[in-house]
């Protein structure tokens, strides 16, 4: 059992977000609807080699990137991957300038139950939310039931972003 936990992990550290068209159609109609009638566009963020090698967390590409429109300029995009009860499901969160949560969309689910997570009124829970201590499951971040695998992981995984984020703020990345 300890053998199949280390390889799910190695293989959610290896995976590339290369999100399928659908992903990617889902993340620009959310940042379409979030900023209505504006010109709206995402660039990747790159780090360097030396910042890379200072971070606590290996940052892979197509995962991390600053969205522009006419209103706003300083806000980030952060694409995830948490585990539902067999397979893994693609999310982003789209970050204030403050680094508050001011949206998250799941992406692409691979499960056959507990898609009930990608329903807006449940991730409605994080917005504003910017301490990881104040996303606590079951407590601050209520249950879906039927979806409490896949809801309790997107709860830590969240936190773990959150805290990422934090660190490339401090690192002067965003």
């Amino acid at each position: 059992m300890r053998n199949v936990c280390i390889l799910v992990v190695l293989s959610l550290s290896l995976f590339s977000f290369d999100l399928p068209k659908s992903g990617v159609r889902k993340m620009d109609k959310t940042l379409a609807k979030l900023w209505p009638e504006q010109n709206v566009s995402k660039t990747p963020i790159r780090v360097s080699g030396s910042v890379q090698e200072s971070l606590s967390f290996k940052l892979s590409e197509n995962t991390l990137y600053k969205v522009s429109n006419e209103t706003n300029a300083n806000s980030y995009i952060f694409i995830s991957s948490a585990l539902g009860r067999m397979n893994h499901f693609d999310y982003m969160i789209v970050f204030n300038e403050d680094l508050s949560i001011l949206k998250i969309k799941v992406l692409v689910y691979r499960e056959e139950y507990g898609g009930e997570i990608g329903s807006g009124r449940w991730l409605k829970q994080f917005k504003g939310k910017k301490d990881i201590n104040t996303m606590k499951f079951g407590h601050d971040i209520q249950n879906i039931s039927g979806a409490t695998m896949s809801a309790r992981s997107l709860t830590q995984d969240v936190k773990v972003v959150a805290k990422r984020m934090q660190e490339l703020r401090k690192k002067g990345v965003v």
